[in-house]
């Protein structure tokens, strides 16, 4: 994480992960009730990994 956060700056990770966070963690909040905070963690973190997969092959097709 730290290198992550040191190769790119704040405002290219804000704008790169923000919306995939949110609406991760917004998924994770209404339909992860799964009775074990780790497994919860791990599925909103698989979801956000997938959201933010999503958004990157978003962007780069409308940037073409």
């Amino acid at each position: 994480m730290y290198s992550l956060l040191k190769t790119f700056a704040l405002k290219d990770i804000l704008e790169r992960e923000f919306l995939p966070f949110v609406i991760a963690l917004i998924v994770a909040q209404l339909y992860f009730k799964w009775g074990s905070f780790a497994l919860e963690l791990v599925g909103f973190i698989f979801t956000w990994l997938v959201l933010g997969f999503v958004a990157q092959l978003v962007l780069r097709a409308f940037r073409k």
